[in-house]
């Protein structure tokens, strides 16, 4: 069984006996930026209380461990210091052990709404990055060899003849080690600057299936979008290599591409 806890604080929090709030805050008077962090603890479900594990132990590790080694290791900096993501590297195994006998599968810190770092139990430096980006564009699902009335029964309205649009989100992730000079798997303005020109300046505010080659043989499904920006995206990235791709066609459904066969 897997648990999913996280926490909101502040930079400069750490500590312990600071409530779990919506917003992060236990006196209910700072205003500010805050930071969430994640965890993610496997293990046997106690038979006796239904626990994996007490969430009030999480929450204690993430503060006291992660929390005030990030503020430690990061020397105060901003949360967009390259220095966090070597820095969570660092807390990772300080705080699995504080967590036995639970087990800590990763640690994720969220250090705005579009940008995220992670560490799971494999450790070895490596360090997931992800960074989000938005595109608005138009589509229409059919097949070709289908009639009107057929197309209509299997996609519905998303067989629109005049099409529909979607605001897409598009989380982009790569993974490497922390490179000791830069202190950091990425450039995040790198990968910023990769993502807008091969994805999101090609394929927004555009009608998917009429303006964009990829699409004018192939049904521009979440599913191959998801795979289409992946293939854009794959080598294209510095000193790290492309993980996966995930796009979210509304706040429900969303597909991810990782780079494996497709049939």
């Amino acid at each position: 069984m897997r648990l999913i806890r996280e926490i909101r604080c502040y930079p400069d929090d750490g500590n312990e006996v600071v409530a779990n709030t919506w917003a992060g805050t236990g006196n209910g008077t700072s205003l500010g930026a805050y930071r969430v962090l994640r965890a993610v603890v496997e293990g046997p479900v106690d038979r006796r209380t239904g626990y994996l594990c007490d969430i009030k132990d999480i929450d204690r590790i993430l503060r006291t461990v992660v929390a005030a080694g990030l503020q430690t290791r990061g020397e105060g900096t901003g949360s967009d210091s390259p220095s966090l993501a070597a820095a969570l590297a660092d807390v990772f195994p300080h705080a699995a052990r504080g967590l036995r006998p639970a087990a800590l599968r990763s640690l994720e810190l969220h250090a705005s709404p579009h940008t995220r770092l992670a560490v799971d139990e494999r450790g070895a430096g490596m360090i997931r990055l992800t960074q989000s980006f938005e595109f608005s564009a138009a589509h229409r699902l059919f097949c070709k060899e289908l009639s009107d009335e057929e197309n209509r029964r299997l996609f519905g309205k998303c067989s629109n003849p005049k099409g529909h649009g979607h605001n897409y989100l598009v989380e982009v992730t790569v993974c490497g080690t922390v490179d000791s000079g830069k202190g950091t798997v990425a450039d995040v303005g790198h990968v910023d600057r990769v993502v807008l020109e091969r994805v999101i300046e090609p394929f927004d505010h555009k009608n998917l299936n009429l303006e964009c080659a990829e699409f004018a043989q192939l049904n521009p499904s979440v599913e191959n979008i998801a795979r289409v920006i992946w293939d854009r995206l794959a080598g294209a990235f510095d000193g790290c290599r492309l993980a996966s791709v995930r796009v979210w066609e509304t706040p429900k459904t969303c597909a991810e591409y990782t780079g494996g066969d497709v049939p």
